[in-house]
């Protein structure tokens, strides 16, 4: 069997530390690459094709909102596991990361040495969550039931750019146009759209716009 392949991504150079201690002495885990800035996280993943990013919270929210950049970074390694560690303890943080596209929470007081379990659990397609932490989640999520309809989740699962991302379809406007208006990319907006569509579980910018006026998300 292969060694599992893996890139850790944090601003703070004693966890990364930790990180690499905690692996050190596994047989079948290789870090290939390390990375202390969000600047060059996209490239560095693309280069080394990991089967798992370690990624700290603190990296994700550098430039922007962390939901935001965590469902860009899932875009962009379609292949790759993502495992964010962070010190927030709010369930509703750990729901969204999941949400996100996340296959993996790993908090900061939990034990160094879990970490090779769950780098091991997400690259066998399983969700690491520890179990209290899931507990919360699920106590979240079961607190919902019965208030919101899954419409109304679903549209709040969608991020504030992509809020805009959604309206600026909605007035007819191309993805050339989008990034004229919002200033980023073609690549961003077509990561955009791609997590729009998941999330509100729709196939392409048609069912988008019906979806988006039938549920009122946009004004006629």
């Amino acid at each position: 069997m292969e060694d599992i392949a893996v890139v850790i991504a944090d601003n703070q150079p004693i966890s990364l530390s930790g990180i690499r201690s905690a692996v050190a002495d596994e047989n079948d885990i290789r870090i290939l690459a390390e990375c202390q800035s969000s600047e060059h996280l996209l490239d560095t993943v693309r280069q080394f094709c990991p089967d798992v990013v370690l990624v700290s919270a603190e990296i994700l929210r550098e430039e922007r909102q962390e939901m935001e950049a965590l469902e860009q970074l899932v875009t962009e390694v379609d292949e790759t596991r993502v495992i964010v560690v962070t010190s927030e303890r709010d369930p509703v943080f750990l729901e969204g990361a999941l949400r996100s596209g996340a296959s993996g929470v790993f908090q900061r007081e939990w034990p160094v040495n879990e970490i090779p379990m769950a780098i091991r659990k997400v690259t066998n397609g399983g969700v690491w969550l520890e179990q209290g932490a899931a507990e919360r989640v699920l106590e979240q999520a079961l607190s919902r039931r019965g208030t919101p309809d899954s419409d109304e989740l679903r549209i709040s699962s969608l991020t504030p750019r992509e809020r805009e991302v959604v309206d600026l379809v909605c007035e007819g406007l191309r993805n050339k146009e989008i990034t004229d208006r919002l200033h980023i990319s073609l690549a961003t907006i077509s990561h955009h759209l791609t997590s729009i569509y998941r999330k509100l579980e729709v196939s392409d910018r048609t069912s988008l716009v019906v979806y988006a006026f039938k549920r009122r998300m946009v004004k006629f």
